[in-house]
């Protein structure tokens, strides 16, 4: 059990941060296409301004990343549920590791939640200027804000569980 433990979290930790970084290099790769762009896609956007061109990708990328994030906050309550089947199942019994695989079951249930709002509300500022001052953006910053917290918050608890779980495999091999 705990080895299933084990690899649990370190998937799960390493696939948060490739999630981390696929989301803010789909955005910077916009502009690199658009900052030097091939001769063939200068061709396919030449009937957009650069401005409308660099809107039109954000917006793909935007969805593309509502997608990828809908997906993993699904994958991740699969994986909140078997970190806290795994974490019951340990012998000897560790309720630390229970409390904390449960905590991070419940971060990622109200993730997923928060990233409901996201979705609806990151669709309805697609278009519009991000210099544009608007209660609605200022709240998107905000539930963005949060939702990034609970998600570093629940990376760390992950880290820790991983380090609890390889430390107390070592400590049961060297009593036997």
């Amino acid at each position: 059990m705990r080895a299933l433990l084990i690899m649990t979290m370190g998937g799960w930790i390493v696939g948060s941060l490739l999630m981390a970084f696929v989301a803010t290099q789909n955005f910077r790769t916009v502009d690199r296409l658009l900052s030097s762009p091939t001769l063939e896609f200068s061709r396919a956007i030449a009937p957009l301004a650069h401005d409308e061109a660099r809107v039109v990708l954000r917006y793909l990328v935007s969805e593309l990343n509502r997608l990828y994030f809908s997906a993993w906050g699904l994958t991740q309550l699969a994986l909140g549920a078997a970190v806290v089947i795994t974490a019951i199942g340990l012998r000897p019994l560790d309720r630390t590791v229970i409390v904390v695989a449960a905590t991070i079951l419940v971060i990622v249930i109200v993730s997923l939640l928060l990233s409901q709002s996201l979705l609806s509300l990151g669709r309805s500022l697609d278009f519009i200027p991000r210099t544009t001052v608007s209660l609605e953006l200022a709240r998107f910053r905000k539930l963005h804000l949060a939702y990034t917290a609970l998600d570093l918050l629940k990376l760390a608890l992950c880290v820790w569980l991983l380090i609890r779980a390889t430390r107390q495999t070592h400590a049961v091999t060297i009593k036997r």
